[in-house]
């Protein structure tokens, strides 16, 4: 039983190390075939967290696109308390195509997701050899 939790989180871990240098890449590649160019922190607004038991607040930011329309967008990244303030420049990437798809460029936004993934990967790891140095010493104690 040992052997088989041990290859599963094995297996686990690199499968979520390497989903982690996948989802840093594609984020990457995401963020450079985007528009780069600066808009400003128009508001503050409060969004409810998915669990619904608390709130981040998100800054709603505006910007103008090389078409010279105005586009404003709420990011999806948020914190409590702000990281941002009213009048804040900030730098942003949007698709030329549809500039309502905007993200702040940021640490959070490139490393969010890759970091999360590490970090399970790194639990599963150690979960395997934990499992598969029980299952060896297990193993070796029971040859006479």
């Amino acid at each position: 039983m040992f052997l088989i939790i041990g290859l599963l989180s094995g297996f686990s871990a690199v499968a979520l190390l390497v989903g982690a240098v996948w989802a840093y890449f594609s984020q990457q590649h995401k963020m450079e075939s985007r528009v780069a160019t600066t808009g400003t922190v128009v508001e503050l607004t409060t969004q409810a967290t998915s669990s619904g038991r608390s709130s981040i607040i998100c800054p709603i930011v505006e910007f103008t696109a090389t078409s010279g329309e105005k586009i404003r967008f709420t990011s999806d990244f948020g914190s409590r308390p702000a990281g941002h303030k009213i009048g804040q420049g900030v730098k942003v990437r949007y698709d030329s195509a549809d500039p309502q798809k905007a993200e702040i460029e940021s640490a959070m936004s490139l490393w969010l997701t890759p970091l999360i993934l590490v970090f399970m990967g790194i639990i599963a790891c150690c979960l395997a050899v934990s499992f598969l140095g029980i299952y060896l010493l297990a193993g070796s104690s029971l040859s006479p």
